[in-house]
């Protein structure tokens, strides 16, 4: 994953005014560029609407462009506020990273913003494991779950989009840290009531009845798929759906049968009991990680986040 490290670059008469003006009207239009309005920056920073509005005015005439412009209830960035977001946001996690060191990081004091990325398939499991964690330790501080594209990853992480990433095993990269979190086993997910299902399924009961693959791809088989090929044996895929809720209400509804790694499912059973038992197949878990990028490797804060993450996520 060794990709071109082109991107756009901001005119250079833009990033010259960086200079002439304190660092809160950057997080002011950093705010904005995020939040796309007024209200919800003034929300952000814990600033009156009027001071924002007033910032954005002296950011204005500092730059001699809109900046933002109304679009329905939204701003909308101009190509100029456009090219300075990412040098912007480089700035401001420079210097979150430099207080924090100058400061040995306080969690109980930092009012940080911490951005994770984290795949839709693996959000509620992860993240939702994550947050009373955090806010025990650092209650003033934000999480943020933000999705991303694989090929984006070393890009996002090294502008400041992202500040952490939890995924599975990607192609070695010199750019980027990594930190084994282990592997879990996959269940399958049957109704209470199932017909065929009580406690347990072997092979051929498995192979009999329909499934449900959830995955943000658009085609492709599934992990099942793959060890059943090995085994020169097919499965009938019913449904493919973007979420493991929606499979979860479709299975509760159907004879139907969807698997998962156990730790998503026993979120899911909390809230709405099914049956979870053993997969009929051998079938090699996929490790997963978390990641970062070398130049963050000495961020205190984000070394910290890290440990709860593994503390919290990786396998026993």
């Amino acid at each position: 994953m060794h990709g071109d490290r082109t991107a756009c670059r901001p005119q250079e008469n833009a990033l010259r005014h960086l200079a002439r003006f304190d660092l809160n009207l950057l997080r002011v239009f950093d705010a904005i560029f995020v939040k796309g309005g007024v209200s919800a920056a003034a929300r952000h920073l814990n600033l009156s609407q009027p001071a924002i509005s007033h910032a954005l005015a002296k950011l204005r005439d500092v730059f001699g462009d809109p900046l933002f412009v109304r679009q329905g209830n939204r701003l909308v960035p101009t190509s100029v506020a456009r090219a300075l977001a990412a040098p912007v946001r480089e700035a401001l996690r420079g210097l979150d990273v430099a207080l924090d060191a100058a400061t040995s990081f306080d969690p109980a004091e930092t009012g940080r913003e911490f951005r994770i990325g984290v795949r839709l398939s693996g959000e509620m499991p992860r993240f939702a494991s994550l947050v009373s964690r955090v806010r025990s330790e650092a209650p003033n501080a934000a999480l943020a779950s933000v999705t991303f594209r694989r090929r984006d990853l070393v890009m996002m992480l090294a502008n400041g989009d992202l500040d952490l990433a939890l995924d599975v095993a990607l192609p070695a990269d010199e750019r980027l840290c990594r930190h084994y979190l282990g592997t879990e086993p996959l269940v399958v997910v049957a109704r209470k009531g199932h017909p065929r299902v009580d406690g347990a399924i072997d092979l051929d009961t498995y192979l009999a009845l329909d499934h449900i693959i959830a995955t943000a791809r658009p085609h492709g088989p599934g992990i099942e798929d793959m060890a059943l090929d090995r085994l020169g044996l097919t499965r009938r895929v019913a449904v493919r759906c973007q979420h493991a809720i929606t499979a979860w209400q479709i299975v509760a509804t159907s004879d139907m049968l969807f698997a998962l790694p156990r730790s998503h499912a026993a979120v899911l059973d909390a809230m709405w009991p099914m049956q979870l038992v053993d997969l009929p197949l051998p079938v090699e878990p996929g490790g997963s990680f978390v990641y970062w990028h070398q130049a963050a490797q000495t961020d205190p804060g984000l070394g910290w986040l890290r440990a709860i993450i593994v503390d919290e996520l990786a396998a026993a």
